[in-house]
C-alpha cells in the first residue's frame, strides 16, 4: 500500500464513527481510530499545546507508522489534526518513527526517524533522521535534503542497524539532537548531534554512555536543563534488575550533570519515572527555565492489547501532561494548576466504609504525619470489580492492584501484569494523593515525586469508593471532583 496524508485524513473522516467507546477515555487523549504509540513531538506553538504521537490509521496494530497530530489549550480537551505525516518517500516508506518538534523564526521543525525495514535480514534495516517544516503548524513539507543523518554519520562503536527517536533541544544558540542508540554488542547508550540551522548536522558525541540501566537499547531519550542539574528521560530495553527480572521496556528519570566540554552526561541518581504497568516513552517540552511538561504513552510492549482483541478499532492513549520541575534539589512531578483548576470538588467524609463516585472522576485525599495504620482503598463496580490501592505498614509502601478484573491483563509469556511496583514513603512525613481515573486509566500522583499509571478494562463504570482501615480518622482531608 501507498501511504500518503491526503489518505490516511480521508479514511478517518470516512471510518472514526465505527470505534467502539466503552473504554475510549473521557479526558485522556486517544486517536480517532486506530493505533497510537509514542508522542512526538510535544511541543508549544502559537501559545497551544501540541502533540504529534506515533499513529497507524487503518487498524488498531502497530502499522507503517504516521505522525497523528492534536492540540490543546488546557492539555484535558484535545482537538484532532490532519495526520501532518506519511511513509512516503523512500527514505521512510517503511515508517515515520518518533521524533520531536522545535519552534524557529515562526515556524514548526520536526525531526523525525525514517524507518527502513530489511524484512529477510535484520542486519540490514536502516534508520535515518529527517527535517519537516511547516508554517502553520498543521501542513508539513518534508526536507529537499532528507535524510540529514544516515549511517555514515553513526560512530564506528555504534550499531547502524537502531538508530532512532532524536529529540531537539536548543542551548546558546546552537540546535542539539539526542538521538537513542545501541553499541555494536547490544549496550544502549545516547548520541549527540548539534546544527546551526536545523538542516544541517554534525556528530558531537557519546553524550550518555552505556551503563546497565540502560539495557540493550535507548529509545525516546530526553535532556533536561536545569540551572544547577541536568536530567535524562528516557526509556531502555531489556533492562536486567538485582534480582536478575528482565524488563522488556522501562522509563528511567535520571538525575545528573551536564560536561559541556566533553559533551557528556553524568549519571548521579536514577528512578523508574512511574511504578504503574502502563508507561512508556514520555517526552518534554520546555515551558521555562526550571518548568518542563511531559506526556507518555499510557500504555506497554508486553501486554495483551483488549481494545484491538475485541474489535473496537482503536488501542492506546496519553497520560495527561504532568509538570517536571526541581524544588529543594529534587525533581518533582505534579498535575499542572491549568489542569486542576479546571476540576470542581467537595469535600467528603470517609471513613470505614463507601460513599458514592458516581459521576466523579477525580479523588484527592492527605494523610497526616505519623499516621502509620494500613489501609486498603477500593474502586468498586455493581458487577463485584474491583481496583485497590493500599499502603502496606509491613512493607512502609503503597500500591495499586487491577488483578479484580475481568479482562486480565498478562504478559507477553503469560505472566500477570496486575500490580504496580511499590512506592516507598517516609510515614514521618504527611501523605497527599491525587487520583485520576478514567474509562480505562488511572494516574495517581503520590507526594508530587512519585507515581503509579495504569489501564484496566472492566465491564461497567465504578460507581463506589470504598475504605477498610485500622483506625477510624485516617484522612487529614478527602475531596471528590468531576473533569469533564
Amino acid at each position: 500500500m501507498f501511504y500518503t496524508t491526503e489518505k490516511a485524513n480521508e479514511f478517518i473522516r470516512e471510518n472514526k464513527e465505527t470505534i467502539e467507546k466503552k473504554y475510549y477515555p473521557e479526558y485522556h487523549f486517544a486517536p480517532p481510530i486506530g493505533w497510537t504509540n509514542d508522542p512526538n513531538g510535544v511541543v508549544i506553538f502559537n501559545n497551544e499545546l501540541h502533540l504529534f504521537y506515533q499513529h497507524y490509521p487503518y487498524k488498531a496494530v502497530h502499522g507503517a507508522m504516521h505522525w497523528g497530530h492534536a492540540k490543546s489549550k488546557d492539555g484535558l480537551h484535545w482537538q484532532d489534526l490532519p495526520v501532518a505525516l506519511a511513509p512516503d518517500q523512500d527514505y521512510d516508506k517503511g515508517g515515520v518513527f518518533s521524533g520531536s518538534a522545535i519552534e524557529k523564526d515562526g515556524k514548526l521543525y520536526v525531526m523525525y526517524t525514517g524507518h527502513l525495514p530489511d524484512e529477510t535480514d535484520e542486519t540490514k534495516t536502516r534508520q535515518n533522521q529527517n527535517i519537516a517544516i511547516s508554517e502553520d503548524g498543521v501542513t508539513f513539507k518534508k526536507y529537499e535534503g532528507n535524510p540529514v543523518l544516515t549511517e555514515d554519520d553513526i560512530p564506528a562503536t555504534t550499531s547502524v542497524v537502531d538508530f532512532r527517536d532524536p529529540k531537539i533541544f536548543e542551548k546558546d544558540g546552537i540546535y542539539y539532537s539526542v538521538i537513542g542508540s545501541k553499541t555494536l554488542d547490544n549496550k544502549g547508550q545516547v548520541i549527540l548531534y548539534r546544527s546551526e540551522d536545523l538542516l544541517n548536522w554534525e556528530y558531537v558525541s557519546i553524550i550518555f554512555p552505556y551503563n546497565p540501566y540502560l539495557g540493550t537499547m535507548v529509545e525516546c531519550p530526553d535532556l533536561l536543563l536545569f540551572n544547577d542539574k541536568a536530567a535524562f528521560i528516557l526509556s531502555a530495553m531489556d533492562y536486567i534488575d538485582e534480582k536478575g527480572k528482565v524488563h522488556s521496556h522501562i522509563s528511567w528519570l535520571i538525575e545528573g550533570e551536564m560536561d559541556w566540554e566533553n559533551f557528556e552526561f553524568h549519571q548521579k541518581s536514577i528512578k523508574e519515572m512511574d511504578k504503574g504497568t502502563d508507561f512508556y516513552a514520555p517526552q518534554t517540552v520546555k515551558l521555562a527555565e526550571g518548568r518542563y511538561l511531559a506526556i507518555a504513552w499510557m500504555q506497554n510492549w508486553q501486554a495483551n492489547r483488549p481494545t484491538y482483541e475485541l474489535g473496537h478499532n482503536w488501542f492506546g492513549q496519553m497520560t495527561l501532561p504532568r509538570l517536571i520541575t526541581v524544588e529543594g534539589g529534587q525533581l518533582q512531578q505534579n498535575i499542572p494548576l491549568k489542569i486542576l483548576d479546571l476540576i470542581k470538588t467537595k469535600e467528603k467524609k470517609l471513613e470505614n466504609g463507601k460513599i458514592s463516585t458516581e459521576n466523579r472522576n477525580y479523588i484527592a485525599f492527605k494523610i497526616a504525619a505519623n499516621n502509620t495504620a494500613p489501609f486498603d482503598l477500593f474502586f468498586t463496580n455493581e458487577e463485584g470489580e474491583f481496583l485497590q490501592f493500599s499502603y502496606s505498614s509491613e512493607k512502609q509502601g503503597l500500591f495499586f492492584s487491577r488483578k479484580n478484573t475481568t479482562y486480565q491483563i498478562r504478559g507477553e509469556d503469560g505472566s500477570s501484569m496486575e500490580e504496580s511496583n511499590m512506592v516507598t514513603i517516609d510515614t514521618k512525613e504527611a501523605l497527599s494523593v491525587q487520583i485520576f481515573l478514567d474509562r480505562s486509566s488511572i494516574e495517581i500522583f503520590i507526594n508530587e515525586n512519585e507515581s503509579i499509571t495504569s489501564t484496566f478494562y472492566i465491564q461497567s463504570l465504578f460507581s463506589s469508593l470504598h475504605l477498610k482501615t485500622q483506625t477510624d480518622h485516617l484522612f487529614e482531608a478527602l475531596a471528590l471532583g468531576n473533569i469533564e
